[in-house]
């Protein structure tokens, strides 16, 4: 295992290894690149300290009770993963993360970790919901012909799939603020999703909304 980590260590993805007790026992050069900790900082901590990983959908936040610990302490194959992460500078970082698991116990290591930073990805997602939003304000246009659609009333324009998430925490309860850190979009964002909602379901409030939402069944 120190022969594959030896090779590992001269990657171009970022490489730590850990121990059964989550404990960060290798730290390659990219990891150090990628992350901005350089291995004497990192070496003995526990991994979700280090990487953090916060809610975000489609990814893995980084907890003491960690899944993919539990999958490699029984020895089992584990699919490649996403953590929204932060950078010992502060910033945020998407990460695309693959284990691999050894066969059999081979000393320290119980899991070794290859991760690449996707945070093109997370640029791409805020750019198509930047061009939602842009659309979604953009003037409707005329017809003169009527449309009815399944699940709407007459006159109501049927809602993009953010907007179906915005308002289906809406009616849960939540607050602007809290659907953004939910989604991981800016305030901003969420208060152009609620207002283009009003305008297709043809209300005036959230509370209009979440009425014509149960009535209908629209989440």
């Amino acid at each position: 295992m120190d022969e594959v980590l030896a090779v590992l260590a001269h990657t171009a993805d970022g490489v730590y290894a850990v121990d059964a007790a989550q404990r960060i026992v290798f730290w390659n050069g990219a990891a150090e690149r990628i992350m901005g900790y350089r291995a004497e900082e990192v070496l003995g901590r526990a991994c979700h300290e280090v990487f953090r990983g916060e809610p975000r959908p489609g990814c893995l936040e980084c907890l003491p009770e960690c899944p993919v610990m539990l999958a490699a302490q029984r020895h089992e194959p584990v699919p490649t993963y996403n953590v929204l992460s932060r950078t010992k500078g502060g910033e945020t970082i998407l990460l695309n993360v693959s284990v691999v698991v050894p066969p059999r116990p081979t000393g320290v290591y119980t899991a070794i970790h290859l991760f690449r930073d996707a945070t093109h990805q997370l640029r791409y997602e805020t750019f198509v919901d930047q061009i939602v939003c842009a659309a979604a304000r953009l003037p409707q246009p005329q017809t003169t012909l009527p449309r009815t659609l399944p699940g709407l009333a007459p006159g109501q324009a049927p809602l993009s799939a953010r907007e179906k998430e915005v308002l289906y925490l809406l009616v849960q309860g939540r607050a602007a603020r809290d659907i953004a850190d939910t989604l991981c979009i800016s305030y901003a964002t969420v208060r152009n999703h609620l207002q283009a909602i009003l305008r297709k379901l043809g209300v005036r409030s959230q509370r209009e909304a979440i009425k014509v939402a149960l009535e209908q069944r629209l989440v």
